[in-house]
C-alpha cells in the first residue's frame, strides 16, 4: 500500500480541540471535497466533545469544544512543513454551530463536517479523487483496511499520520448496520477517532460494473475506496477482550454535508 498510502497521507490531519484557548483533547480528521466546497471530516463526538449516545461532555471537566485546530502541509524548498489552522466551530453568544451533523438523524449518526477554505487545504489531496478513488471496489470479508490517524496524539514525523492497519469484521452487503455502520477488527487508542477507514490497491483489484451489474478486473497504480469515518472501539478496555472498533459508512458524510444541518448542542461551555 506504499505508493498510494503516501500519496494520501497529506489529505489526513492532526486535530486540536480547544475550549477557551486550552486543548481538551485531540482527534482526526480528513479533507473531502463536495462540489466545488472543501470539508475536514471527522466524528460528531470530536467536534461537540459530547457523548453521542446522551449528549454529555466527554471531558472530566465538562468542558467542550468552541474551537478546531488542524495542520496544514507545503513545501518549503526541499522541506515539508505544517502550519496549524484553526477554525471556530460556531458563535458561543448566539449558539450557531459552524459544522454539520447528519439531517435526519442528527447526532445517532458519529458523522461531523466542518467547512474550510481551499488554502487552507495545502498538499492535502480529495480522498475521493476519481483518478484513484474507486468506490465499486470490492472488500472482502477479512480483508485489509487501514486507519491512518493519530493514537494518543502521536506523529510520524511532523503532523503526518501513523497508518494503522484493520480487517473487515462484518459485511458490507448485509447485517444490522446495512447502510449505517460496519465493524472492524483493530487496536486503536485514543486520537484516533475521525479517522478514514481506507481499502488499498496499488495494482489489481476487483470492482463492481454497474453496467453489467458483474465483477471486473481494474489494473492501476493508485486505487483506494473510502469507506467510512471511524469513531472509536466497540469496547475501549486495555484488556485481552475483542477490540472491534465501528466505522459509519461513507454515504453518511455525503449526507452529513449535502443536509448542512447544523446541530444544537452547547458550545464552548460545561452543560
Amino acid at each position: 500500500m506504499a505508493a498510494t498510502g503516501n500519496w494520501l497521507t497529506y489529505s489526513i490531519t492532526k486535530l486540536d480541540l480547544l475550549c477557551n484557548g486550552k486543548q481538551i483533547g485531540t482527534a482526526t480528521g480528513f479533507f473531502m471535497k463536495h462540489d466545488s466546497e472543501w470539508f475536514l471530516v471527522t466524528n460528531w463526538h470530536v467536534l461537540a466533545g459530547r457523548d453521542p449516545r446522551d449528549g454529555q461532555p466527554s471531558h472530566d471537566s465538562g468542558a467542550v469544544p468552541d474551537e478546531c485546530r488542524f495542520y496544514v502541509s507545503s513545501r518549503q524548498g526541499h522541506s515539508l512543513v505544517w502550519t496549524p489552522v484553526a477554525y471556530l466551530l460556531g458563535d458561543t453568544l448566539n449558539q450557531t454551530a459552524t459544522w454539520f451533523q447528519h439531517p435526519i438523524r442528527g447526532q445517532t449518526i458519529d458523522v461531523g463536517a466542518l467547512p474550510i477554505k481551499l488554502s487552507d487545504v495545502g498538499l492535502g489531496k480529495d480522498l475521493l479523487d476519481p483518478t484513484g478513488h474507486d468506490p465499486d471496489m470490492f472488500v472482502d470479508l477479512g480483508q485489509d483496511l487501514f486507519l491512518p490517524g493519530y493514537p494518543l496524539g502521536l506523529t510520524a514525523g511532523g503532523a503526518m499520520p501513523i497508518w494503522k492497519r484493520a480487517s473487515l469484521a462484518s459485511s458490507l452487503e448485509v447485517g444490522p448496520g446495512l447502510n449505517l455502520f460496519f465493524y472492524v477488527d483493530t487496536a486503536t487508542r485514543e486520537g484516533m477517532s475521525g479517522a478514514p477507514c481506507l481499502a488499498i490497491s496499488n495494482w489489481r483489484h476487483y470492482s463492481l460494473d454497474r453496467t453489467t451489474n458483474k465483477m471486473r478486473v481494474v489494473e492501476r497504480p493508485l486505487s483506494w475506496r473510502l469507506l467510512g469515518v471511524y469513531s472509536g472501539r466497540q469496547n475501549p478496555s486495555d484488556s485481552f477482550e475483542a477490540q472491534i472498533g465501528i466505522v459509519w459508512r461513507d454515504s453518511l458524510v455525503h449526507e452529513t454535508i449535502s443536509g448542512r444541518a447544523a446541530p444544537t448542542v452547547r458550545l464552548g461551555t460545561a452543560s
